[in-house]
């Protein structure tokens, strides 16, 4: 009996060391948050706020629809709108002019071919990166690994492409995401997820913090995912 005992725990423990692959971490991700029939998505709109008690704040709405290769950023900065478009093949920023007290005149100038693959590997990538992560060009780096924070058991898996590393630090319980750390260009952007909220049955990432290792500004990030309508009242021409 106690044999048995021994190598049913044995048995156990060789099961337990077995490690995940990362599909079957992000598959696991993806069931928690809905299933994969809800990331089905091909237009939405992110409006997010960056507060970190500092003349620096801004907000963006950030409006996508993929299939068309249609970008539009946003980003409000003391009290100014700046635009960032890409509609299929053209790209171009608008720059308010004039003093805030005024209704604000523009200036715009039209992308060159880098800005503009930059910003469709923001469609490319999507709110998302690591799902189809392999479709978008990414490449798993190292061996799944088994970390903890804040107490809680993790699994952690990096994806590499063209000087972009992602690491993603997912909650082995829940199966959730709990952290994001991105390098790129030499910085280190660092996202601790805090809170999620649900929108037409799809769990998505509402609250952060985030800090990266170029202003080190411990900033709040809030997130309102919108998947009827995103494009109501955008525009894609100049």
């Amino acid at each position: 009996m106690k044999k048995k005992i021994l190598f049913f725990i044995s048995l156990l423990l060789a099961k337990a060391a077995i490690a995940q692959t990362p599909q079957e971490i992000i598959n696991n991700y993806i069931e928690a948050t809905g299933g994969k029939e809800k990331y089905n998505i091909n237009a939405y709109q992110l409006k997010r706020s960056y507060t970190a008690n500092a003349a620096t704040d801004f907000t963006e709405v950030v409006t996508v629809v993929e299939s068309e290769n249609k970008f539009s950023k946003v980003k409000s900065i003391m009290d100014r709108d700046f635009y960032y478009i890409l509609n299929d093949a053209a790209g171009w920023i608008k720059i308010p002019m004039g003093s805030r007290d005024k209704a604000p005149t523009y200036s715009v100038k039209d992308l060159n071919a880098k800005e503009k693959e930059d910003l469709k590997q923001e469609i490319t990538d999507g709110i998302w990166p690591f799902i189809d992560f392999e479709k978008k060009g990414y490449k798993t780096s190292g061996n799944v690994s088994t970390t903890t924070l804040d107490g809680v058991a993790c699994s952690g898996l990096v994806l590499e492409k063209e000087g972009i590393k992602r690491e993603y630090f997912f909650d082995k319980t829940t199966g959730l995401l709990k952290r994001e750390i991105t390098t790129e260009a030499g910085i280190t952007n660092t996202y601790d997820i805090l809170k999620y909220n649900t929108v037409t049955g799809l769990k998505y990432v509402s609250e952060a913090s985030y800090i990266n290792t170029k202003d080190k500004k411990k900033t709040q990030v809030l997130t309102t995912l919108k998947l009827e309508n995103p494009t109501l009242g955008v525009s894609f021409t100049k």
